[in-house]
């Protein structure tokens, strides 16, 4: 199991992304990552975006993956938090990640359309 007293590093890129119509005119938007986390190899997982009406400047977020470590052991991660819009076509995310591993994140970090990328850091919650 990766040490993650340091904080952990992870860069990622979307593969692809799908919209949802919810009820009363809510939607979700779900992007798929991979990319390198430090200490956890390879993660591919879906972050998902949640708004209450069109046009939203922020609202909830869903993440579920998988980190591929290196000596072939697999964690699995989720987290909820939110998202807000932080300028052109940008979006700050701050959440709570909890691992198979019994480790718990903070996580924050930044979305972008330029280069479809989400990048930021986790830091452990003790």
């Amino acid at each position: 199991m990766p040490a993650a007293k340091k904080p952990v590093d992870f860069s990622f890129k979307s593969t692809s992304v799908t919209f949802q119509e919810l009820d009363g005119g809510a939607g979700a938007t779900h992007v798929n990552y991979e990319g390198k986390a430090t200490g956890f190899g390879t993660v591919l997982g879906t972050l998902s975006f949640f708004s209450e009406a069109p046009g939203a400047q922020g609202g909830t977020t869903h993440w579920v993956g998988t980190a591929f470590l290196d000596n072939g052991d697999e964690v699995t991660g989720s987290s909820d938090g939110y998202w807000e819009r932080t300028g052109n076509h940008k979006w700050r995310v701050r959440g709570l990640m909890r691992t198979s591993a019994g480790t718990t994140y903070t996580s924050g970090g930044v979305v972008s359309l330029d280069g479809r990328t989400y990048k930021g850091q986790l830091s452990e919650w003790a």
